[in-house]
């Protein structure tokens, strides 16, 4: 008997219904949005060809619409169609760059990422430098997640080949230059990949202007489907396959594309170029009225992590002086949120993160990633930071505790 949905309970809060649990972790993933289902559905009802075949219409059809989809994503980020390389997700796209940049340049051995990447990237680096020879250089980062420019230029050597640096964090929202990052890159001819999953959704990229050779995205966190990501690959980039067995795509990654999912990405970066300031404004909004009311309630007892670093305003890393942050989320059964990224905690580790920040080992496992998305409503905001005050305040009744590593929000 197959599972069943979960249904929300609704609720009456500040004037208006409310689903609950609120959702609140969107750099997780984002719900998939209606207009891309709708769009996904004239290609997943009746027959579609493989659009690969080229003798007939039912090929033609599909290969058309998947090239329509390649046109939306290029001008999200101002590349051109044939430069986008669909793939199963971003954890794809990463270990394409990475693995393929790699193996195509043997004479360059040298890799330099960040200490705070996704384990998208990480790992793909490790297995380099285990199997394959390559040395990696991670870059540390200060106390607000950001990495020296002088320190990346200075572990630049001769056979140094990618850069590996992303645009936004995935547990604190903060915001690399990759503009500056893509132009130390160009001047030393080194290839330069960024992850931009968590990023596209409200910061404005652009692969030409920033120098960016290479550049993944994931579909479920732009309002898309999962199960579908894309590899930006600049034209001349030299890249090995990860697979084999076809002439697809460049050959860079062959194989019979899904075209109901390629639709649906295309469509979800059809979107989202149209409405990404106003999404911008509204999360900022949001995450102003958040953090106001906690600074206001809860003082010196909650810092906003990175929060004085540019960052994307709808993710928010939140410690809590004097409790565990599993303590917290289990007195909160109405808001579905997180104590990090999926991967970190399906693996149990202290996050990497926040360790790479500088933060204190009881700073960490007192801290909660917040997401905030397009969909989030103010009534939401409201209700879910009385939760979390309430939720506090129960596990450290009549308190005033500071915490440890900073006082305060700023």
């Amino acid at each position: 008997m197959p599972s069943q949905r979960i249904e929300p309970r609704q609720i009456t809060f500040a004037g208006e219904v409310l689903s609950l649990p609120v959702y609140l972790d969107y750099q997780a993933s984002t719900p998939l949005d209606h207009r891309v289902e709708t769009a996904m559905s004239n290609w997943t009802h009746g027959f579609t060809g493989n659009p690969h075949s080229s003798n007939h219409i039912f090929g033609h059809q599909a290969r058309r619409i998947i090239e329509e989809a390649q046109t939306h994503i290029a001008s999200l980020i101002n590349a051109r169609p044939h430069e986008i390389i669909f793939t199963s997700g971003a954890t794809e796209a990463n270990n394409l760059a990475l693995l393929g940049v790699a193996r195509a340049h043997e004479g360059r051995r040298h890799i330099i990422s960040v200490q705070t990447e996704h384990e998208a990237v990480l790992q793909p680096l490790e297995y380099l430098a285990t199997h394959e020879g390559v040395e990696v250089t991670l870059l540390p980062v200060d106390k607000d997640g950001l990495i020296d420019h002088g320190a990346l230029v200075s572990a630049i050597r001769p056979d140094t080949i990618i850069i590996s640096v992303m645009a936004a964090n995935n547990e604190t929202g903060v915001c690399q230059d990759i503009a500056r990052i893509g132009q130390i890159c160009t001047e030393r001819s080194i290839v330069f990949h960024s992850d931009a999953v968590q990023a596209l959704s409200t910061e404005a990229i652009d692969v030409t202007a920033q120098n960016i050779s290479l550049l993944s995205l994931s579909g479920h966190k732009l309002y898309g489907p999962m199960g579908i990501g894309a590899l930006y690959v600049r034209e001349g980039t030299d890249i090995a396959p990860l697979i084999y067995g076809g002439a697809q795509q460049r050959s860079i990654r062959p194989g019979t594309l899904p075209t109901a999912l390629c639709v649906g990405l295309g469509e979800a970066c059809r979107i989202l170029a149209k409405c990404r300031t106003t999404n911008r404004n509204h999360l900022n909004k949001l995450r102003s009225s958040m953090v106001q009311r906690l600074s206001a309630e809860l003082k010196n007892s909650v810092r906003l992590n990175g929060d004085m670093a540019p960052h994307i305003p709808g993710c928010l890393s939140l410690s809590f002086a004097g409790i565990d942050a599993e303590d917290l989320l289990h007195e909160l059964p109405d808001l579905a949120l997180s104590t990090g990224s999926a991967c970190s905690s399906m693996n149990g580790k202290p996050s990497h993160v926040l360790k790479a920040m500088g933060m204190k080992a009881v700073d960490i496992a007192a801290t909660i990633r917040l997401g905030l998305g397009r969909t989030t409503t103010q009534a939401e905001v409201h209700y879910a930071t009385d939760q979390i005050i309430a939720a506090y305040n129960t596990l450290q009744p009549g308190k005033t505790t500071n915490i440890t590593h900073q006082n305060g929000m700023h």
